[in-house]
């Protein structure tokens, strides 16, 4: 059980893991990644799905859509269910863009986290989305709401993953 303890403990390094993030994928993250990122993770989205997963107001996304649809990065088809309705998917090159992002992350993380072993950073990662996933406004889609159901990746044991180049998992799920 959390106590208020250990939980201001918690809010005393907040500050800096918003500063380290800052400095890993700078001050302001590319609004065209995280919605690409957002489409990415959720398959076929409508525009105002991405809005509520992104939390952010739908004239902003639509934009954002609009304009990357324009650099080619994403496509848009009339939802089968409700025609008045656009299902968005990356394009290829929506998919390179996404994977180019994500392994200019990965490098900076690998020469960041250099004196790190593996066994570290997994458990950081695990610990962080477990963070996540409790922060999550209640009633949204988060994957889960128990640490004991959140998966192998929430309750996994410690062990060190073998080193790749570019681990990108996550883009070839959909990709």
């Amino acid at each position: 059980m959390a106590t208020p303890h250990a939980c201001a403990g918690l809010v005393d390094v907040l500050p800096g893991l918003l500063r380290a993030r800052r400095a890993i994928v700078g001050s302001t993250p590319a609004p065209s990644t995280a919605t690409l990122a957002a489409v990415h993770e959720s398959g076929t989205p409508r525009v105002s799905e991405v809005a509520e997963t992104l939390g952010l107001d739908l004239s902003t996304v639509s934009r954002q859509v609009t304009h990357l649809r324009q650099r080619g990065l994403l496509t848009a088809v009339p939802d089968p269910q409700d025609g008045r309705s656009q299902r968005l998917s990356l394009t290829e090159t929506g998919v390179a863009e996404l994977r180019s992002h994500r392994r200019h992350l990965v490098d900076t993380l690998v020469a960041r986290l250099a004196d790190w072993d593996d066994a570290e950073i997994d458990l950081l990662a695990r610990l962080l989305d477990r963070l996540a996933r409790a922060g999550a406004p209640a009633g949204t889609d988060a994957p889960c709401a128990e640490p004991d159901a959140c998966g192998p990746r929430a309750t996994a044991p410690v062990t060190p993953t073998p080193p790749g180049p570019h681990p990108e998992h996550h883009l070839q799920r959909n990709a």
